[in-house]
């Protein structure tokens, strides 16, 4: 079974708050038993947090781990042969923790993220 996703968005969130967002990718395909794998940075202006917000961020980097939730969000089809489904829209929401270095915690890398669809 295929995959066609339409452009994916990645949101970032902090205690449920959401801080960031970005572009993703293009609308692609994914062939049947392949995995599609995405790097990129999100930083800058973009990324917002309240004054309460700032102050627990800062005592949670201060303790050396900084959880934030990704989202990454998209609109899908599944191809099976000559069939194509209606349209998904598909939720992955993956806790991430982030050490004072500004790099992903091992006990955070290499896991399953939930995922729904709407």
């Amino acid at each position: 079974m295929g995959v066609y996703y339409d452009s994916m968005q990645l949101t970032v969130y902090y205690q449920d708050q959401s801080i960031g967002g970005s572009p993703l990718s293009n609308p692609f395909y994914q062939e049947p038993k392949k995995t599609a794998v995405f790097a990129g940075t999100l930083g800058g202006a973009a990324l917002t947090v309240t004054g309460q917000r700032w102050q627990q961020f800062m005592a949670d980097k201060a303790r050396g781990e900084v959880v934030f939730r990704l989202e990454v969000a998209s609109t899908i089809r599944f191809k099976i042969s000559t069939w194509d489904s209606k349209r998904h829209k598909m939720h992955a929401n993956c806790p991430v923790g982030v050490g004072p270095d500004g790099l992903i915690l091992p006990s955070y890398k290499d896991r399953r993220c939930p995922v729904y669809f709407s």
